[in-house]
């Protein structure tokens, strides 16, 4: 089997501080980069500029350091198209300004202009994710909850331009436990994208954390057949394995135990 490489885009957070004393604090900045593994167990690193163009400036990084520090985002230019694509500029006005709110933790502020977006437009997928992922930061699991089953019939989600859309909700869905619903979103993206091994991880992990170890293993599988090299799947798996393993042996040790004489 051939060794796992790294490449795409990846997300880099750095955090640094401004000013000095009762002044400092901390800021985080959030860098998008191509990646690409190569000789010398280094990863070649590429940051993407304001136009998401690759800068000239080539940075090498240990590998060791890189799967530390770096995180994997799919979609991610599948993403930004979506999100350019000419709309009503009244629109984008609100949901830019909802999404600046968001970002600074201000909630009420940000479902204020989410609201007056989807008055323009009740079915736009951008506008009723934001809501719903403020809900979620609100604590209103039902009200999220609410807005993800509706984002699930509007017939765009499912179009493969906005494969990212449904991966995401999906996400936020297993996050708060809502298991039954993000199984289903995974299951209608599949039969949209059936060759798309993300999915079939995500879906997996949705399986698992709902309990559901062997149904888990079947979309590892089938995601490895797709990708054997995916790293990702081979270290769900392993994590699984290991999991029903204890499992098992604290059955067993349950049960002697209640074997043994009082």
């Amino acid at each position: 089997m051939p060794e796992d490489k790294i490449e795409g885009v990846f997300l880099h957070e750095k955090v640094s501080k401004i000013g000095t004393g009762s002044t400092e604090k901390k800021v985080k900045q959030q860098m998008f980069c191509l990646a690409q593994e190569v000789e010398g167990n280094e990863v070649e690193v590429r940051y993407l500029g304001p136009n998401d163009k690759p800068m000239d400036v080539v940075e090498k990084i240990p590998k060791d350091e890189f799967v530390r520090t770096f995180t994997f985002q799919p979609y991610y230019f599948e993403k930004k198209r979506a999100e350019n694509k000419p709309e009503n500029k009244q629109l984008n006005k609100h949901i830019a300004i909802a999404e600046e709110h968001a970002r600074k933790k201000e909630f009420f502020s940000a479902e204020y202009e989410f609201k007056n977006a989807l008055k323009i437009d009740e079915e736009n997928l951008r506008a009723n994710f934001g809501i719903g992922n403020v809900y979620l930061e609100m604590g209103e699991k039902e009200k999220a909850k609410e807005i993800f089953v509706k984002i699930s019939h509007i017939d765009a989600i499912f179009e493969e331009e906005n494969k990212h859309f449904f991966n995401e909700c999906a996400i936020q869905l297993r996050k708060q436990k809502l298991f039954s619903e993000s199984l289903d979103y995974y299951t209608k993206a599949i039969k949209l994208s059936p060759n798309d091994e993300n999915l079939y991880f995500n879906l997996a992990r949705a399986h698992f954390e709902k309990g559901e170890g062997e149904q888990a293993k079947e979309h590892i599988y089938k995601a490895l057949s797709i990708k054997p090299d995916f790293k990702e799947g081979k270290a769900l798996l392993n994590y699984i394995d290991q999991k029903v393993a204890e499992s098992g042996a604290k059955d067993e040790g349950a049960q002697e135990g209640a074997e043994k004489p009082a």
